[in-house]
């Protein structure tokens, strides 16, 4: 675990760095990320971004999404440092993930629980209601004042991994930290309008279907997005995130569940209202998470998921 001051060295030391987070980037891991690039680049760094995936479609509008970089070919390295940003396993990032010759050391911003550690420093605050306060500490240590770029992208950051400022992590730094994006020039509704306000017809034809799945058993509600599902929608599986929460959010549920159908098995994704730790659920079958949320993947068919879920929860159908 590195201190905070190390990492400040580190870019003061370096040129060229590169920022990256898990594949398939949420509000957190983007917002996150897109932050990073700003603030280095305030300070006169050379700084490229890079996903496993692009910026998912609601969130492309984000200042900077435009130029993140999904094929490591392109990648011009040596860089100095890499900047990983929510991501508490080397998996999650990717089978493409650039190599240490090209990404230099790598700095781990996180705040899972439940986290595999790797990379040679680690900024990791369990506590910390998104990783987004992480990367303002770290700015703030550097000097960089909030830019509404940056604000921007931290508001996302915020906004995604509090669900709106709802969920149990959001704490007085965080809204302190709200706060100064605002002021800084962060507009929530506009970000609110382009995010969430912008959905194409597919989403809610695929939420009729994933809806009509719905299952309880106990405490646990359950939802299906199947292959078939997806395709007869026409939508992404990127449009049904977020559909979990509906399932937590039922009266007398203390978990939701959804399982994503792939071609080699089931990714799951847990919600808790906070006294089922999913994260550790998670961890049993490699994956984790927070105590209230958390993923995995199982191999095997929608069934096996299932019983496998529910042996983990204590339950029997």
């Amino acid at each position: 675990m590195a201190h905070l001051a190390e990492v400040v060295r580190l870019v003061r030391a370096g040129q060229r760095f590169l920022v990256s987070g898990h594949a398939n980037p949420d509000g957190d891991a983007l917002g996150s990320m897109l932050a990073t690039l700003h603030g280095l680049r305030a300070l006169g760094k050379d700084v490229v971004a890079y996903d496993h995936d692009p910026a998912p479609r609601r969130l492309a509008f984000l200042p900077g999404a435009d130029a993140v970089v999904t094929d490591p070919k392109l990648l011009d390295g040596p860089f100095d440092a890499t900047f990983v940003h929510d991501c508490g396993d080397l998996k999650l990032l990717g089978d493409r993930f650039p190599p240490p010759s090209v990404t230099g050391r790598i700095v781990v911003l996180d705040h899972h629980a439940t986290a595999r550690d790797f990379g040679d420093l680690s900024l990791r605050d369990v506590k910390a209601a998104a990783v987004g306060i992480i990367v303002a500490r770290l700015l703030d240590a550097l000097g960089v004042p909030l830019s509404p770029a940056i604000a921007e992208c931290l508001w996302c950051s915020l906004a995604s991994d509090t669900g709106w400022f709802r969920y149990a992590s959001t704490d007085l730094e965080t809204m302190r930290l709200a706060t100064a994006c605002v002021e800084a020039g962060a507009v929530p509704w506009d970000f609110a309008r382009r995010s969430e306000e912008t959905q194409p017809a597919a989403r809610l034809k695929l939420m009729a279907r994933v809806f009509d799945s719905l299952e309880i058993v106990g405490t646990t509600a359950f939802l299906t997005l199947s292959r078939a599902t997806l395709a007869q929608s026409g939508a992404t599986t990127a449009e049904a995130e977020g559909l979990v929460g509906y399932a937590r959010g039922l009266d007398g549920i203390e978990v939701g569940v959804m399982f994503y159908e792939k071609s080699d098995g089931v990714r799951v994704s847990l919600r808790s209202k906070g006294d089922v730790d999913v994260g550790a659920v998670a961890e049993l079958f490699g994956g984790g998470g927070h105590k209230a949320a958390a993923g995995c993947f199982i191999a095997g068919t929608l069934a096996d998921g299932r019983a496998r879920i529910l042996q983990a929860l204590g339950q029997t159908a």
